[in-house]
């Protein structure tokens, strides 16, 4: 396997449109590292960067200590799993996963011992005789693993190759890549738009927006410790509520809420970050409180989100499932203050 990087690489279409911009990654032999972000953001146009399907404005791309910048796409050694699975709907399985390998003038039987053992890694050994359509979608999904695997590759590239499927599959999914990964001990470049299977999978998350790179960060730490107000709306379900505050001092002061800082930011403006989890209804001695009017009470099982308003703001609480709160109530919530962040209103990056 191989490490990867991107050094200052950008990519300007035609047009003048900057898709990626300046970016610096380093992608480490044997890690699980997941790019993240909505659509739009150059995140799989850095995938196809690497891959060698598209080419590199500005900047060095290295596999290993070797500069592939310019190295067609079939000398770079990777394999891709793509969204849509691009199967042979007249193969079976076992010809879907060794066709790359005879392309390749590889022996039958170095053939058969491939496809076998890749068969076995990803759960697909009794199902090698079927067709496509006989399969299921994340059945088919894993036939698109096993053909990846079995070419032996340096690095494994991923391109949102789960949302296709439905939920309780794309969970599936999730648990049989790491195991892929585990098993394989490869390096996985995997690009996602979903935070949930960026931080179930990830090694470390490195987050997008607009081209350029905002946080590269272990899954934890992305979440505790975002660097900007982007990154902290953008993970957690529900994402965090953002209150816009006057800061005068260690005192921060929103339209229907004041809350004394741990220290003094030296800002006038900013934005308060607190996580739904640290909303909850039974406040400790001392802790700040807030007066919310509950708009909706959804009730999840071992969860319930309480949707209201502070003031001017919204916000949403997670709490107690077994709390009885009705549309139209008010309810005071204490704030954990371990667990608020502030970010500066001008620049967006966090203070705090």
């Amino acid at each position: 396997m191989a490490s990867a990087s991107f050094q200052h690489v950008t990519k300007r279409f035609a047009e003048g449109e900057i898709a990626v911009n300046d970016m610096c990654l380093e992608v480490k032999d044997g890690e699980f590292l997941v790019i993240l972000g909505p659509s739009g953001c150059g995140k799989s146009t850095a995938l196809r960067m690497l891959a060698g399907v598209e080419d590199v404005t500005e900047g060095v791309i290295k596999i290993g200590e070797t500069i592939v910048t310019n190295v067609p796409p079939r000398n770079r050694d990777l394999a891709m799993v793509f969204q849509t699975y691009a199967l042979y709907p007249h193969m079976s399985v076992f010809d879907n996963m060794a066709f790359s390998l005879r392309l390749q003038g590889v022996d039958q039987a170095d053939i058969a011992r491939r496809v076998n053992t890749a068969a076995e890694t990803v759960g697909l050994a009794p199902l090698l005789k079927r067709l496509p359509r006989h399969l299921s979608g994340g059945e088919q999904q894993r036939v698109a693993l096993g053909r990846a695997i079995v070419r032996d590759p340096q690095l494994f590239l991923f391109d949102e190759p789960l949302s296709s499927l439905d939920a309780r599959l794309r969970g599936h999914m999730r648990v049989e890549l790491q195991k892929i990964h585990r098993a394989l001990g490869a390096t996985f470049l995997y690009v996602t738009h979903d935070q949930v299977e960026a931080m179930t999978l990830g090694d470390r998350v490195a987050v997008m927006k607009d081209g350029a790179l905002q946080q590269v960060a272990p899954p934890r730490v992305i979440y505790d410790h975002p660097t900007n107000m982007f990154v902290a709306g953008f993970i957690g379900t529900p994402p965090m509520n953002l209150i816009p505050v006057a800061v005068s001092g260690r005192t921060a002061k929103g339209s229907a809420l004041q809350i004394e800082l741990p220290r003094d930011p030296r800002l006038t403006t900013g934005v308060l970050g607190i996580r739904p989890e640290a909303l909850h209804e039974h406040a400790s001695i001392g802790e700040p409180t807030i007066d919310m009017q509950v708009d909706l009470a959804e009730r999840l099982g071992r969860d319930q989100l309480l949707y209201g308003t502070v003031g001017d703001d919204s916000i949403v609480a997670r709490v107690d499932p077994h709390l009885r709160i009705s549309y139209g109530e008010r309810v005071q919530l204490g704030v954990d203050m371990q667990s608020i962040h502030l970010f500066d209103g001008q620049t967006g990056r966090a203070v705090l």
